[in-house]
């Protein structure tokens, strides 16, 4: 309901924007064709523009995320007042019902009273006219192509000239502009304009008619003569064109009104600025939406493993690719060789990340298979290929990486890698598995130590914290890590490996987890808000209630202190 008095409010707006254009700009002008249509083009208009709307987009943003553990919890609540409110949109819904009726009403009884007059009369046709003849003592008067007149009242010159004006009506059907405009104060009885509207649109339909009708007519002078004539007959058919519609005086002045030059023509043109100005102000819809996240946002939200071994196979690796292709980075394999068993010993691994322009070559060749190589993408933006002996990490160039060399003893700084935090930072060591300190206590605990921290967990989860440890050591690249190489060889490298392998499993299922999680966060803010605002409701409650209770407590101490009373009085009683 809301929506259609807002559409309402708005055509009433327009509507007389376009009444008053044409009042101050186009009124005194003889172009009366091209004011018809400017008139019926503005109610047109006022009806379909507030329809169109734009959508502009906004972004925001995106909203912090829920503190539960702050969230105040309190099981008390306030009952509801009970207050009668009015509702003043259904009381002027209301009001506009009845106009509408009773508007309905008077135009289905005008209607009627034409039918009485059109009805059982004699009926003359010639060409595309109906003529009828009435003694009624009624103005002459045309509606749709029946012209309605009584000959008795007027001369035969007089007459020819009523008939002249009636058939421009009827040729430029003059009738279904009375009817819209009847129909749009029916609609928009409330709105004044659109009662000075339908005028404007009557009186220039008149003057149409008597500018066409001087075209045929050669005594100008006789004509102005029977307008004058034709205003003494008072009643007429309230939904038809009348011979006298507009007043008389006005009617005679543009008839002898020398013609407008076309270049006033551009007046027609000023009421386009305004339903601009209509349009950006009231007819934008704006839509705010979350700001993008930037690739670095991005990426650590969805940080990818993509792990080769010598077992691949050709299909492996092409999932391996569409994987990283999905990810905004585009990796090949080449060069793969296998042994008589099937096992690589000979591949080329090249990535390029397209959002940055990163890129990387990996590429090892031998007889022997070659060890397990993984592709990764970091939370922090690292990205590369890492092996069982080394991980190289790749900011910004090329970079190369043999998984045959052993792994050193000591960690030991490679030649390409770029920090991005200043221009020329100290190149990040390479990390080895030989840089983590495990303890296994006497309670059956793992202690795994990174930079000087230790973190006790269960041995059945040794594995996966050891490979989350190793892969954010792998991107900081500036942590001291020592390993206890006794403890070391209990974890074997098929274990690690497998252990990651169940890691790599479980992302699809964190990272949905994570998505249903990001989609709530709307809802969570609207819970939060719901809170803030219920907060003074729930302290002022809390505060009743902790008065109440100390009524309670003082009411207790009185009925305490008169039964005292009363066994006091009780005792006295029986001495």
């Amino acid at each position: 309901m809301e929506v259609v008095f807002i559409h309402l409010m708005k055509s009433s707006a327009l509507i007389a924007a376009f009444l008053l254009a044409y009042y101050f700009l186009l009124r005194k002008e003889t172009f009366f064709k091209s004011n018809r249509w400017f008139l019926l083009f503005g109610l047109v208009t006022s009806v379909l523009l507030p329809l169109v709307t734009f959508k502009k987009v906004v972004f925001v943003e995106a909203a912090p995320k829920m503190d539960w553990v702050n969230v105040p919890v309190s099981t008390i609540a306030a009952p509801p007042a009970e207050t009668f409110e009015i509702n003043w949109l259904i009381v002027a819904a209301g009001i506009y019902a009845i106009g509408v009726l009773v508007l309905l009403l008077r135009f289905a009884i005008d209607f009627r009273s034409l039918s009485k007059v059109l009805s059982g009369k004699k009926v003359q046709q010639q060409a595309d006219f109906k003529f009828i003849d009435v003694v009624e003592n009624v103005a002459p008067f045309s509606y749709f192509n029946y012209i309605v007149y009584n000959s008795g009242l007027y001369s035969e010159a007089e007459l020819a000239n009523v008939l002249e004006h009636e058939k421009v009506h009827c040729d430029q059907n003059h009738t279904a502009d009375v009817l819209i405009t009847r129909l749009f104060c029916i609609v928009f009885w409330y709105n004044p304009f659109v009662w000075l509207y339908q005028k404007a649109v009557l009186q220039n339909l008149e003057f149409i008619a008597d500018a066409e009708a001087l075209k045929n007519i050669s005594d100008k002078t006789a004509y102005q003569i029977t307008l004058l004539k034709v205003t003494t007959h008072e009643h007429c058919v309230a939904i038809s064109n009348h011979f006298f519609q507009s007043l008389i005086k006005k009617r005679i002045v543009m008839l002898n009104k020398n013609q407008s030059t076309k270049w006033n023509s551009w007046k027609y043109l000023l009421i386009v600025p305004a339903l601009a100005a209509f349009m950006f102000y009231f007819q934008v819809k704006v839509i705010a939406q979350e700001k993008p996240m930037a690739v670095a946002e991005l990426t650590a939200k969805e940080p990818i493993t993509l792990v080769i071994d010598k077992n691949s196979t050709d299909a492996e690796l092409k999932e391996k690719t569409a994987a990283a292709k999905e990810n905004g980075i585009a990796l090949k394999f080449s060069k793969v060789k296998r042994n008589a068993a099937g096992e690589i010993v000979s591949i080329k691994a090249e990535y390029k990340e397209k959002s940055t322009d990163k890129k990387g070559v990996y590429q090892v060749s031998g007889d022997e298979p070659i060890k397990t190589l993984r592709f990764f993408k970091r939370n922090n933006g690292a990205i590369g290929f890492s092996n069982s002996g080394s991980l190289q990490i790749f900011k910004n160039r090329e970079a190369v990486a043999d998984a045959d060399l052993e792994a050193p003893e000591t960690p030991d700084v490679p030649e390409d890698v770029e920090s991005p935090e200043a221009p020329e930072p100290p190149e990040p060591p390479i990390f080895h598995n030989s840089d983590v300190s495990v303890h296994t206590g006497t309670n059956g605990k793992m202690t795994v130590s990174v930079n000087g921290e230790s973190i006790n967990v269960d041995m059945d989860k040794i594995f996966a914290d050891v490979n989350l440890a190793l892969a954010d050591l792998g991107d900081l690249g500036d942590i001291n890590v020592d390993i206890d190489s006794k403890e070391l060889r209990k974890i074997t490298r098929e274990a690690l490996r497998e252990a990651r392998e169940e890691i790599r499993k479980a992302r699809p299922e964190m990272h949905r987890a994570r998505m249903e999680l990001i989609k709530s966060r709307p809802e969570i803010e609207r819970a939060k808000r719901e809170i803030e605002r219920s907060k003074p409701e729930l302290e002022q409650a809390k505060r009743e209630i902790e008065q109440a209770r100390e009524e309670i407590k003082q009411a207790k101490i009185e009925i305490e202190q008169q039964r005292a009373e009363i066994e006091k009085s009780k005792a006295a009683s029986k001495k």
